[in-house]
């Protein structure tokens, strides 16, 4: 009895010491003793599906990770996406996204981003502000300049470049477009690159600045002044006349939901040189010597040329469209082209028939159309709206809805 008692014991004794070292030998390399984790490590205890499948190919989504903080979206991500009205990604840079023909150059011994076309943007998504300097370096002579700002999408409100002070709705996420807006259409654009210098933009403090890029449908709107949005708002003449958000490109892009991309110059035409230079010259320059260098290629291209060029003859019309839209169709094979007949009617007729033997193009006319003018030239704000969505509804029926969402 006494041995069989002696081996019960040893054998207790045995499985104490050997369960004791299997814990301290779980427990993790430098924890304390005294909170060793008895729980089986995955080593020595592996489930039972992670064991079947450690071998097996993979069936679709269903053996997909779950998601980590690696490929979740960031918050700012997320706001983005929750937004209907616009359609952005991040750019992952600091500073504003630009869109339209901007040129980095000095003025006034400092860095510059600068356009001469109004109807240019930059895109940014601001946080943590109350609100923001947006600053604007004087740069179009003896007359000042106008910007704009869109907050989430609302009804873009006009500024002096000298006044800077952007006041924002609260401290939250919102996305914000800064249009060049109004400028003296005879500043020395094409020989002294003068129009809108954009310097930076600053939140209050506390607030950040993310450049987010639009995603939609980019349409290039080639043309003169009522494509610029001269005498939109006034009869003046100087930029306080003048609205890039009260022209008819911008109440078009609207309308769709797409990208605008003016290009716009007052006085110019396919033969007459205006403000700028030709329409053939503004294909691949920003200015006399400053070359188109963006890799942007518009979805659609709308040109409204042929009001300047009334005075010259339907032959020399019809030989500039020849040059001009051949060089168009160079630069931008694929895509199509839509002459929007002048308001005025002039070459109507030359336009129409050069353009039906121009693959992947379409005319619209425009005869009939009820445009309201400031001084009966220029459409004002009314006219350019009416005239803007009536372009947009003639695009809708060219390309269908579905392409443009």
């Amino acid at each position: 009895m006494k041995s069989i008692r002696f081996i019960s014991i040893l054998t207790a004794l045995v499985f104490f010491m050997s369960a004791f070292s299997s814990c301290e030998s779980s427990a993790p390399k430098g924890s304390s003793t005294s909170k060793t984790d008895l729980s089986p490590s995955p080593s020595e205890s592996p489930s039972i599906e992670s064991e079947s499948l450690k071998d097996s190919p993979s069936q679709g989504t269903s053996l997909a990770p779950s998601p980590s903080p690696s490929n979740a979206l960031s918050e700012d991500e997320q706001y983005l996406a929750s937004v209907s009205y616009r359609h952005y990604e991040l750019t992952g840079e600091d500073t504003p996204y630009f869109m339209g023909r901007w040129f980095k150059t000095k003025v006034n011994g400092e860095f510059h981003m600068v356009t001469t076309n109004s109807g240019s943007m930059l895109y940014f998504m601001v946080k943590g502000a109350t609100s923001m300097e947006v600053n604007f370096t004087h740069h179009s002579g003896e007359h000042v300049a106008f910007y704009a700002y869109s907050i989430d999408g609302k009804t873009p409100v006009r500024k002096n470049i000298n006044d800077p002070t952007v006041p924002l709705p609260d401290e939250g996420r919102h996305t914000v477009r800064i249009i060049t807006e109004g400028v003296h259409e005879h500043v020395g654009k094409w020989s002294n690159e003068k129009g809108y210098a954009f310097k930076n933009v600053v939140p209050s403090e506390g607030g950040e600045i993310l450049g987010i890029k639009p995603t939609e449908k980019i349409i290039f709107f080639y043309g003169d002044s009522i494509t610029e949005g001269i005498n939109a708002i006034g009869a003046t003449g100087y930029g306080e006349s003048h609205s890039a958000t009260n022209a008819y490109p911008w109440y078009c892009s609207e309308k769709l939901g797409t990208v605008l991309y003016n290009i716009g110059y007052g006085a110019t035409g396919l033969i007459n040189t205006g403000s700028f230079n030709t329409m053939i010259n503004a294909i691949d320059r920003m200015a006399n010597k400053r070359y188109v260098t963006t890799d942007i290629t518009p979805d659609v291209i709308v040109i409204n040329h042929g009001h300047n060029d009334q005075y010259y003859s339907s032959d020399a019309m019809e030989a500039a469209l020849k040059k001009t839209i051949t060089h168009l169709k160079e630069k931008y094979p694929e895509v199509t082209i839509v002459y929007m007949i002048p308001f005025n009617q002039a070459h109507a007729k030359t336009i129409t028939e050069y353009m039906a033997g121009v693959e992947n193009s379409y005319v619209v006319t425009t005869k009939g159309w009820s445009i309201s003018m400031t001084e009966g030239v220029h459409p004002n704000k009314a006219g350019a709206k009416y005239a803007g969505e009536r372009l947009a509804e003639e695009l809708l029926t060219i390309f269908g809805e579905e392409y443009f969402d």
